[in-house]
């Protein structure tokens, strides 16, 4: 078991919010040389990025997870991370799929390019990512959940896109952990783990906040476990 610096809320070029320097590989290298331990890529509503970033990775022999940052129909943002590519791939086309049917306007929104590893546009994501999807906030914790991953709800102390601002509480339901951006915890928070990461949409955001955790690999498992230990302690 090690002491690790983890920070699981970064967006890519992928993100139309996202700066353009924001390709997987660049990710990689400042993440690297931040001297973070594991880190995530969390795209809006789409996986498209996450073979890139995997490699990416890789290169740089940094652990990570493949995620997405999914917007429920409620507008809650809630991170879904997976320790594997395929099934993050999997659940992302399928919150793609969800997504209103409403195409990207680039020159208001942002581009979204679809990149390689060397950063070459692939393609672009057509629909508008920052919208939301049709699954509501109490179906998408247990769909995330059985598929493998780790479900934490985003940012829920700010005034925007967080479960305190759009439902009025937190529901009581089984988070891995849940996401603040302030120093001081709400009460509404208190009974799960708590977690800070810096919600990168450029490279010197990145790191900005982060999680320091006790854990013995980067594992959805051994990851929930290390997140319930930190409350236990904290108590």
């Amino acid at each position: 078991m090690k002491k690790a610096r983890i920070d699981f809320h970064i967006h890519s070029c992928l993100s139309p919010c996202a700066s353009l320097e924001m390709s997987p590989r660049a990710i990689a290298a400042q993440a690297k040389k931040l001297g973070l331990d594991c880190i995530a890529l969390t795209d809006h509503c789409c996986a498209e990025n996450l073979p890139a970033f995997h490699d990416a990775c890789r290169e740089v022999h940094l652990p990570c997870l493949h995620g997405m940052e999914v917007c429920s129909e409620e507008e809650v943002h809630v991170l879904c991370l997976f320790d594997q590519l395929d099934p993050a791939l999997e659940f992302g086309r399928m919150t793609y799929d969800s997504l209103q049917n409403f195409p990207n306007n680039p020159e208001r929104f942002g581009d979204q390019p679809i990149v390689s590893v060397e950063g070459n546009i692939l393609d672009f994501a057509e629909k508008l990512l920052i919208g939301s999807t049709s699954i509501s906030f109490f179906d998408l914790v247990p769909m995330a959940l059985d598929a493998g991953a780790l479900c934490i709800p985003s940012h829920i102390d700010r005034d925007y896109y967080g479960a305190l601002a759009h439902l009025g509480f937190l529901p009581d339901l089984p988070y891995s952990a849940v996401e603040v951006v302030a120093r001081s915890v709400p009460e509404a928070a208190a009974g799960w783990p708590l977690v800070r990461f810096s919600d990168a949409h450029c490279l010197n955001h990145l790191g900005r906040r982060y999680t320091e955790l006790m854990v013995d690999e980067f594992t959805v498992p051994s990851l929930y476990a290390a997140f319930a230990e930190q409350l236990r302690t904290e108590k």
